[in-house]
């Protein structure tokens, strides 16, 4: 299935590794400020531009070696950026809330509720299957570590 907008599994052990938490405040809003202006503040999936942007690490997997790689850093609205950590989304926010994350993710990619049923399966399984590894983390040649 292709798809434009993802839910992106993240490894447990990976949690918290991420750019905006590991640099200093200062040094991060720069980073996410120039990912902004790049996209000229419109997100990079859906291509709303009067919504609240966020900087969205994306990252790269070798699931046999267990690393975890940052790839680039997307400018994406609030929505689409909640619906790529769709887990955490759950976790959080209300069911009515969630239910339009979900209808977000279908009207982008248009699809189906049950097509997104089947999609989320597919997700929590690899998703378990990264919970059972510790991956090493870099970006560039760095290894980052909490």
């Amino acid at each position: 299935m292709t798809l434009k907008l993802t839910i992106e599994p993240i490894p447990m052990t990976s949690w918290g590794l991420s750019l905006s938490n590991l640099m200093p405040r200062e040094e991060w809003d720069k980073v996410r400020r120039e990912v902004y202006q790049k996209a000229a503040y419109t997100c990079e999936i859906c291509r709303r531009g009067d919504a609240v942007m966020n900087a969205h690490e994306v990252w790269a997997f070798d699931d046999r070696k267990k690393i975890q790689k940052l790839v680039e850093i997307q400018c994406l609205c609030r929505r689409c950026h909640q619906v790529k950590h769709f887990g955490r989304s759950k976790a959080v926010f209300k069911s009515g809330y969630v239910e339009g994350l979900i209808s977000h993710w279908c009207r982008i990619n248009k699809k189906t509720r049950a097509d997104f049923n089947k999609y989320e399966a597919e997700i929590r399984t690899l998703n378990k299957k990264r919970h059972e590894k510790d991956y090493r983390v870099f970006v560039g040649r760095r290894e980052l570590t909490q």
